[in-house]
């Protein structure tokens, strides 16, 4: 009778040895649910052998479910572009109600993410300015906006 095949698992290497222990200790720590993901992450690292693929593919999921909760959050429509050129950045048309986030095919969920979070932060940023502008005409400053910019600078500065 033929002999089967004998099948060896090769050892992990001292990477995925020293990502499982990291895992391990973090899951200590943990709440239930994350400790949980931390081992699905654990079996994915065992599986591939690769722990530095494995964290990148969790970070870019974790970084598009964030991106599609600040999107929720400001009233965004997310839209990938498959445009033939594509763009090298995030755009970001805004209106009063929201707006429309043109997210490039080619950009990694990580470099949205980072350029959405930016976006949102410039936009509050003109909105905080502009309410601080409403205000000063309320309070009686009757300047051009231009004044009211080095005034603001200037407060700023000090």
């Amino acid at each position: 009778m033929p002999e089967l095949p004998t099948t060896r698992t090769p050892s992990p290497s001292a990477t995925v040895m020293r990502a499982l222990t990291d895992i391990e200790t973090a899951k200590q720590d943990a709440e239930p649910a994350v400790a949980e993901f931390l081992g699905l992450v654990a079996e994915l690292i065992v599986q591939h052998g690769d722990p530095d693929a494995v964290f990148g593919r969790v970070i870019d999921a974790l970084a598009r479910e964030e991106i599609r909760a600040l999107g929720s959050a400001h009233g965004l429509t997310l839209h990938t572009t498959r445009a033939v050129d594509q763009p090298t950045e995030l755009h970001v048309i805004w209106t009063a109600t929201g707006g429309l986030a043109i997210v490039p095919r080619a950009l990694s969920p990580r470099v949205v993410l980072k350029q959405l979070r930016a976006a949102i932060a410039e936009l509050e940023e003109e909105e905080q300015l502009a309410a601080s502008f409403q205000a000063s005409v309320a309070s009686g400053y009757v300047e051009a906006v231009e004044d009211w910019a080095a005034r603001i600078a200037d407060k700023a500065g000090s």
